[in-house]
């Protein structure tokens, strides 16, 4: 079943318990798509179908709403392999 078939906030419990961290899932205009996970609603700022980095959300879930703000106050961002380090 491609991405949950992207269910619907108002079916549900109105709790994300995790969001994809994957780097490349990062978009700047999220969607509203969540899917299922260990059989809890998570949530995919890209509505990718595949290759997710899941990770619980804090607090024993948020609202889609906060779970949106969430992710985008704690970018994340792909890491440069070719970039000098400071340390």
């Amino acid at each position: 079943m491609p991405f949950a078939a992207r269910a619907s906030i108002s079916l549900m419990n109105d709790r994300i318990d995790f969001y994809c961290a994957r780097a490349a899932h990062q978009v700047s205009e999220p969607n509203d798509a969540v899917t299922m996970h260990e059989e809890r609603w998570a949530y995919c700022a890209a509505g990718a179908a595949e290759l997710h980095d899941w990770h619980s959300m804090p607090a024993g879930g948020m609202s889609l709403d906060d779970t949106k703000h969430f992710v985008r106050r704690h970018a994340i961002h792909p890491v440069d392999p070719t970039a000098q380090r400071s340390d």
